[in-house]
């Protein structure tokens, strides 16, 4: 993630931006890890001024989709963090995930990084029994804070 955020931060198109957006700041970073998607990072900038987001895809090229709207149900501002106070990684979180789901299969994981009352990743993983697990693990320390599984067929449609 570092090797990409810094790419991002060296790019003519994020250094462009940043001049005419000040005041924007980092608030998630995110990843997908499936047969489709080769692990590309997105990082989430947050205009507060204007409660939007702008997204910087960065692969390749950089991407940038600007001025998105916010879904969320409060009215609290999104919180800053920075990627380099980051203990434990991605490579770190996948090791705990290995361990502490041996033998099961996932076929999608979603990694964000986000303040949520502190700073953590938000893991999604979807197993081969159709099972979504989420667990949430705090990026400083490791630790893993919440847990929870719900089967993808209650959501099927009738």
């Amino acid at each position: 993630m570092l090797k990409d955020y810094k790419k991002l931060m060296h790019s003519k198109e994020f250094k462009e931006w940043g001049l005419r957006n000040k005041e924007a700041y980092l608030s998630n970073c995110f990843i997908m890890l499936d047969k489709d998607n080769k692990g590309i990072w997105s990082f989430d900038y947050y205009l507060p001024k204007e409660n939007k987001l702008t997204t910087f895809v960065v692969d390749e090229k950089i991407t940038i989709n600007q001025d998105q709207k916010i879904f969320n149900q409060s009215s609290k501002k999104l919180k800053a963090i920075n990627v380099e106070n980051i203990k434990f990684d991605l490579d770190k979180i996948s090791k705990l995930l290995s361990k502490k789901f041996k033998g099961k299969l996932f076929f999608k994981k979603i990694f964000i990084l986000q303040y949520l009352g502190k700073l953590l990743w938000n893991v999604s993983l979807l197993g081969s029994d159709f099972n979504l697990i989420n667990v949430k693990i705090d990026a400083l320390k490791g630790d893993v804070i919440e847990e929870s599984t719900n089967s993808m067929l209650q959501f099927k449609g009738g």
